[in-house]
């Protein structure tokens, strides 16, 4: 009875140490697998392509932060830390109180929102955050994930930009077209109905007049021919230009002008002319337009001067100075605005030649401006980058 009482408590015990055996195995396994999804969630955590910032639910403070939301925001991890989320978050008041009810009432409910996130420096950036509660070491935390939306909201400005050019363009070009159209289609008439009424000079002068309509009617299609393939060529290739050569190609479409106002054409220092970087066909369309203004609105004869300098920052600044009657100061910030009407400026011919002037060069990595005083005339200039071959 004693042997057998024996070997049933070893079998037992045997049996209990095969269980704890087991049972340690088991639990060996799950610290395993545990270990393993805390390195996959760090993994994931870290390598996460958007920003990832922990907070505590009351107080705010960052429990923790990505490697990418430490960089993207231009703070150390550490000093990250030391941080609470309302102090980089910048919630628009209406975001701000869902948040707040938010963050009181849901533990599964995840809210999308925009805001900006302010960096070190200071500067704030677009985000888009999705945020929502978690466990995080035994209590519920506000976890986000934070996406720079810099490039779409560009683009989103981008879009109503335009929205808001072709708008004001075809109001425009429907304004433009039509006073030309109109002394076409008078003269056109007139000659028609009363051909032998008319001596052949005034029948010249009837004809002279419908080719002038219809070459503005050409310059007007013509601009928008060229603002179309602003907007349309996703890139240009951009070559060290010969300038004074491009200039000039761009004057003697000028010709007719040049010789009914007698205006004189000056180059300075064309020796001395630093090559930029650009794309020829869009350049001498910012020429045409400069210079042409500047035989317009000049002086009784009209004196043009073309010049270039190059600039401390790498660019290269080209000119052209008339001997007009200048543009009054608060109308000299509107020149390059698309579409803008302003008076007698915008029918003299400035607003949407200028609109599109600015827009190629910005396209090219340049600037326009204008520099104008009462009764001394106009410089109107744009400058390219300089060409580190030459």
């Amino acid at each position: 009875m004693t042997d057998k009482t024996s070997t049933q408590l070893l079998d037992e015990i045997a049996a209990l140490q095969q269980r704890l055996a087991d049972a340690e195995t088991r639990r060996q396994q799950a610290t395993d697998a545990m270990l393993k999804a805390d390195q996959r969630y760090i993994d994931l955590f870290e390598n996460a392509g958007d920003a990832i910032i922990l907070a505590d639910i009351t107080s705010l403070q960052i429990l923790e932060a990505n490697k990418h939301a430490a960089r993207r925001l231009g703070y150390d991890r550490e000093e990250l830390l030391q941080l609470k989320l309302d102090a980089i978050e910048i919630l628009p008041d209406a975001t701000l109180e869902d948040s707040e009810a938010s963050w009181e009432s849901s533990f599964s409910h995840t809210r999308f929102y925009e805001c900006h996130y302010r960096r070190k420096n200071g500067s704030l950036l677009p985000m888009e955050v999705s945020s929502r509660m978690v466990s995080y070491e035994g209590s519920m935390v506000i976890q986000n994930f934070v996406r720079d939306i810099t490039r779409r909201k560009e683009a989103e400005r981008e879009r109503e930009e335009l929205i808001s050019e072709l708008n004001a363009f075809a109001h425009t070009v429907a304004h433009d077209l039509k006073a030309p159209l109109s002394i076409i289609r008078g003269y056109s008439n007139l000659v028609l109905d009363t051909f032998s009424e008319h001596s052949e000079e005034q029948l010249l002068d009837m004809l002279k007049a419908i080719d002038n309509g219809a070459v503005k009617m050409v310059r007007i299609i013509d601009e928008l021919l060229l603002l179309a393939s602003t907007r349309q060529s996703s890139d240009v290739e951009r070559v060290p230009l010969e300038m004074v050569s491009v200039a000039k190609e761009a004057i003697t479409r000028l010709d007719t002008v040049i010789e009914e106002r007698h205006a004189e054409i000056v180059f300075l220092d064309v020796e001395a002319w630093p090559v930029a970087v650009g794309y020829a066909p869009w350049i001498e369309e910012v020429w045409a337009n400069y210079v042409s203004n500047a035989i317009k609105y000049g002086g009784a004869v009209p004196r043009v001067e073309l010049g270039a300098t190059l600039q401390d920052d790498g660019l290269v600044c080209f000119w052209v100075r008339d001997n007009g009657l200048g543009i009054m100061p608060e109308k000299q910030a509107q020149l390059f605005k698309p579409f803008t009407r302003l008076g007698d400026i915008r029918i003299q011919g400035h607003g949407l030649g200028l609109s599109i002037v600015r827009r190629i060069i910005n396209r090219l990595g340049g600037e326009v401006s204008v520099e104008s005083t009462e009764d001394q005339g106009s410089t109107f200039s744009f400058t390219l980058p300089a060409s580190t071959a030459h």
